[in-house]
């Protein structure tokens, strides 16, 4: 074969031209016409190619420090409460590649598909350590971890200049959007028992109310700020500035308005800049169970489902889908649209 490159190349003594280079390659045999040391030839010219490209990848990844590319991902999120669940869902990226004893840059179209259908993404992870005797996640969680890490390869595909793409990229391995249980809202009633309890503290319940009467975000009130004078508020929920009004609070029959909720904390303008998040959801997963148990409410409500009753209630008397754009501090019509939509309202 070297001698049908070295013929064509020196023919006529001519200095190569890309036209000429064209030409030799259209005139070059097929693997099958070439005999059987040039076909060992190519083999081993190919071979080489294959081990210096492996080389120089492995070369390449090795010079990618994972922790610090987390690190500067996480922290170019502007929510606390999507650091915190991009972390938790890389969480269980880890765990899959300390196993399988991969560098996080190798994982391939394939692996990925396979990663998703796995147990790392549908099983429990409780201090890293996956519950395999529990029962499957929600399909909506296994998704919502899926895109968290496809958006984690999709930074490191921008700082990498693309050299390493993203492998969750299309996948078609997603569960399916069906919901794992039927939406449950709280009834009037149901509100009305939570916002007069007394086993619970008037602090947590003001949190309810603030939830339930104006339909803010749990992940929004450790930032809360109230203007008691002109009866405003502002906050950042997810990652975004959210500024309104406690008049546009909904009124229940037999519960108090959200101001007198909020007289616990005595003019306080920051009432719980003491507690997370995280915090917050999980005094009010214990109150909730309590008092399921006890009869008190008819399920075991998430706090965003008290956001669920806020605007189901206020589209219901309204009917008013901009508005409620607006007062939820959705980024777009068609949010709502679809927030709508989950409710069974349109």
């Amino acid at each position: 074969m070297s001698d049908i490159i070295a013929t064509q190349t020196n023919k006529d003594n001519m200095p190569m031209t890309t036209q000429k280079a064209v030409e030799i390659l259209n005139t070059a045999p097929t693997f099958e016409e070439l005999d059987k040391n040039s076909q060992k030839s190519v083999i081993q010219i190919a071979m080489v190619d294959n081990l210096k490209k492996d080389l120089q990848f492995k070369a390449k990844i090795a010079k990618l420090n994972y922790d610090e590319i987390k690190t500067t991902f996480l922290a170019n999120l502007n929510s606390a409460h999507t650091r915190d669940a991009y972390s938790r869902a890389l969480a269980r990226l880890e765990v899959c590649l300390k196993i399988s004893g991969k560098n996080f840059a190798e994982l391939s179209t394939l692996e990925a598909d396979q990663f998703i259908r796995s147990s790392f993404l549908s099983k429990p992870m409780d201090n890293g350590v996956l519950n395999m005797g529990a029962e499957d996640r929600a399909p909506a969680a296994i998704r919502r971890d899926a895109s968290a890490i496809s958006a984690f390869y999709s930074f490191v595909e921008r700082v990498t200049n693309h050299s390493i793409m993203n492998p969750l990229r299309g996948t078609r391995a997603l569960p399916k959007k069906t919901a794992k249980k039927a939406l449950v809202i709280p009834t009037e009633s149901d509100v009305v028992a939570i916002l007069n309890s007394k086993l619970m503290s008037r602090e947590l319940r003001a949190a309810f109310a603030v939830m339930t009467l104006r339909g803010l975000r749990v992940g929004g009130l450790p930032n809360l700020v109230i203007d008691y004078e002109t009866i405003t508020f502002s906050t950042i929920s997810k990652g975004k500035e959210y500024k309104g009004n406690f008049d546009d609070s909904i009124q229940i029959p037999g519960c108090k308005s959200i101001l007198d909720y909020l007289k616990v904390f005595k003019g306080k303008r920051k009432p719980f800049a003491e507690l997370s998040d995280t915090k917050l959801k999980m005094q009010i997963a214990y109150w909730m169970a309590k008092m399921n148990k006890s009869g008190l409410v008819s399920s075991v409500f998430s706090a965003h489902d008290f956001r669920h009753f806020y605007a189901s209630h206020h589209y219901q008397v309204n009917k008013d889908i901009y508005r409620l754009k607006t007062l939820l501090n959705h980024g777009s019509i068609a949010v709502t649209e679809t927030y709508l939509k989950t409710l069974n309202l349109i």
